[in-house]
């Protein structure tokens, strides 16, 4: 009996063998960052512009005074008041829109390339985008709420307790991390294991079915390329540490090494990235063969009696 080809092995070759699957994901995550800057910069100036800050907050800053700097901050929140609520609600809103628009788009065009069935219609797959931005922001918000809840009731006292600080914080954090990080996970997965005609409940569905038959593979699988991200990582930081010195004889290429090494660090995230994705849809493509093998040996076996 033959092996099946390694699924991290068989997706490294499919992305090689179609470039523009890598190209399509470095496209959208670069535009989309390019774009949520420009609005985070657009929306700064509309809010700041008009306070006229820059000195005394300068100058707050260069004195290394936390008080100076703690009043010149608060003094900005209040004199933007309800301006600044308005921009922290509508601007996370459009930026999770643009980016699911992104996500859903390129996710249908890499699903197509690396998959032989048809992938999910444009209007369930960014449910599915939508559902993980709203979850990321939530998840945010609960992290938020659980942090300052926990320095509220460590200081309530005359002196702060940081055990109880640690104590209330740390389950909270964790509780919510993991719960975030299953929950994008499956949805994620969702869309790219949903199949065209299916909702997005339906491919949700089925990315838990499918990845509870082999949850020792997908696990693996993405312990695999979680190891590789982190290699990586260490490297770019190793290199940063080597080139330190640069600091103080030439900045300013010290600072063009360190973008430099920033811009290849997310371009082999992405490709990592979908070659996860790509290793995902083998695994999927792999037990849909096994399913159709038992079946068809089920069926050419005699039947007793």
């Amino acid at each position: 009996m033959t092996q099946p080809p390694n699924p991290i092995t068989k997706a490294f070759r499919a992305v090689r063998r179609d470039p523009a699957v890598f190209l399509i994901e470095i496209l959208w995550r670069w535009s989309f960052a390019l774009i949520a800057f420009f609005l985070l910069f657009i929306a700064g100036l509309m809010l700041l512009g008009p306070l006229n800050i820059g000195p005394s907050f300068v100058s707050a800053w260069r004195s290394h005074d936390n008080s100076k700097i703690g009043i010149v901050l608060l003094t900005i929140v209040l004199r933007l008041g309800n301006r600044l609520l308005v921009a922290l609600i509508v601007l996370p809103i459009v930026i999770a829109l643009i980016w699911s628009l992104l996500v859903a788009a390129a996710r249908r065009i890499t699903v197509r390339r690396l998959s032989a069935a048809s992938p999910l219609r444009f209007r369930a797959m960014l449910v599915l985008q939508i559902l993980r931005a709203f979850a990321t922001w939530m998840a945010v918000l609960l992290l938020l709420s659980a942090i300052v809840g926990a320095f509220y009731l460590a200081t309530r006292g005359p002196r702060p307790d940081l055990v109880r600080l640690y104590t209330v914080a740390s389950p909270l954090v964790v509780l919510i991390g993991a719960s975030w990080l299953a929950l994008n996970w499956y949805l994620s997965v969702g869309a790219i294991f949903g199949r065209e005609g299916q909702s997005f409940r339906s491919a949700f569905r089925q990315a838990r079915q499918t990845v509870g038959q082999q949850r020792s593979d997908f696990a693996g699988t993405g312990f695999v390329f979680l190891l590789l991200r982190l290699v990586l990582l260490l490297i770019v930081l190793a290199l940063c540490g080597l080139t330190s010195r640069m600091a103080g004889t030439a900045p300013e290429a010290l600072f063009v090494l360190a973008i430099l090494l920033a811009l290849a660090y997310f371009a082999i995230s992405d490709f990592l990235y979908v070659s996860r994705m790509a290793a995902y849809l083998a695994l999927a493509a792999a037990h849909g063969e096994r399913d159709v093998a038992e079946l068809l040996e089920e069926s050419s076996r005699p039947h007793a009696g």
